[in-house]
């Protein structure tokens, strides 16, 4: 374990155990995201709008009035996106996180309004799917442009289709319903059959980003592949194991001997942006993570280790001792997609690692009360050292928060009244 294991007993001490209150705690959050879903719908901001407009765009390469940019919308985010007549949008990524999320609240109570509007959450997905691919998909509401880089609106993404899958999946679970099912796998169909594979020497291969990015970043080539491991799971279509397999082993074997990874792998003949691709950050490793433990769960093999050095990493280096999660490099800013990321991923963990539930209770505790509106439960975008950036994005923020209190809500509830036992089953559902 490279020493990393050493560090678990000092963390198991340093952290309060999860009580009752802090589940109620959690739940009239979520009450309180519940009732500003309803009254502002899923229609909002994006960190992303913003920095996609051309005005910000024709600045960036100015490294000093690309920093003031930023700055300047940070500190005024509201306003200008008001002067640059930034309109809210509809981001299919929000509607598969809250589905997510009510079918892990309609797991915890069994009560049938919470799948109600899961199921129609995966309708308006359905109904909103991007047009020409080989099955489901989705993109973002505008351009992602990079060093490199330029996505327009809509192009299908693999991290969009997969979150969406994983909510297909389990809706099928609950419900039986072969309509979920043959969503997961057209899904699987897009993956298979658009989405290119970068080959590696040792046989291995990264999916793609998207059908026209070809970088190779860690979460969203293990995305693909646990989509792929899940649907084999429920159709038991061996093709689909033998495309992930490759994918998987990529990811793994370039594991960091710290146990962490970088966001992707940088090849000096590519285009893209180097200190990007290198950079270890809190909620891409918690994806990697959840993404590994999925495909342990599903097809037991010799990735556990790799699972335990970097929840090793993670929980280590990766959260300062107050709960606020960090960057590898830096405390600020505190981005509340991190946040999410803090609680989801070792909320999910908690089945291998009971422990790390306090761990998700310690960010939440953090984020409650640093990131959080307090009156309507919205939470802000990031948290600098003398400023927090105010505006209330919906997928970044409170669809990602969402969807990390409910899965904890789902873990704690289910821990306290079903004890360590139910530990030995629970995220195989």
């Amino acid at each position: 374990m490279n020493g990393l294991g050493s560090g678990r007993r000092e963390f198991e001490d340093a952290l309060p155990s999860t009580t009752q209150e802090d589940i109620r705690n959690a739940q009239a959050w979520i009450d309180q995201l519940n009732a500003w879903i309803d009254a502002h719908s899923l229609r909002g901001f994006d960190p992303f709008d913003v920095k996609q407009h051309p005005l910000i765009r024709a600045v960036q390469t100015h490294r000093l009035l690309r920093k003031a940019s930023s700055v300047t919308c940070d500190m005024f985010p509201n306003a200008s996106r008001r002067v640059l007549r930034i309109q809210p949008t509809e981001n299919p990524k929000a509607f598969a996180l809250v589905a997510m999320g009510r079918l892990r609240l309609y797991q915890a109570t069994g009560a049938m309004h919470h799948l109600d509007v899961a199921l129609e959450c995966l309708r308006w997905l359905r109904e909103h799917a991007a047009p020409g691919a080989s099955g489901l998909t989705w993109g973002y509401p505008f351009n992602v442009r990079g060093t490199g880089l330029d996505t327009p609106t809509n192009t299908p993404t693999v991290v969009v289709a997969a979150i969406a899958g994983e909510a297909y999946a389990l809706a099928h679970r609950l419900t039986k319903d072969t309509e979920h099912l043959e969503a997961c796998r057209s899904i699987a169909n897009f993956l298979v059959n658009d989405i290119p594979r970068l080959p590696e020497n040792d046989g291995s291969y990264c999916f793609a980003y998207t059908p026209a990015d070809r970088r190779r970043v860690h979460n969203a080539n293990l995305h693909g592949a646990a989509h792929l491991m899940r649907v084999y799971q429920l159709t038991g279509e061996r093709a689909l194991l033998d495309a992930a397999e490759p994918a998987i082993r990529f990811t793994v074997e370039r594991q960091r001997q710290d146990g962490s990874w970088p966001y992707g792998e940088y090849m000096s003949s590519e285009p893209f942006e180097p200190a990007l691709l290198g950079l270890v950050d809190h909620y891409h490793t918690g994806f990697v993570l959840r993404s590994l433990l999925e495909i342990q769960q599903i097809q037991p093999g010799n990735i556990a280790q790799s699972i335990e050095r970097g929840f090793a990493y993670y929980r280590r280096f990766l959260f300062d001792s107050d709960g606020a999660p960090v960057n590898a490099t830096a405390r600020y800013p505190i981005d509340i997609h991190a946040c999410a990321e803090g609680i989801l991923c070792p909320s999910v963990l908690s089945s291998l690692y009971p422990e790390a539930l306090d761990l998700a209770t310690r960010t939440l505790n953090w984020t409650a009360a640093n990131m959080r509106d307090t009156r309507s439960g919205a939470v802000y975008y990031r948290k600098y050292p003398f400023f927090t950036s105010r505006v209330i994005c919906t997928r970044w923020g409170i669809a990602w928060i969402y969807r990390a209190l409910c899965e904890y809500a789902y873990r704690a509830s289910s821990d306290q009244e079903h004890g360590a036992a139910r530990r030995d089953v629970i995220g195989a559902d």
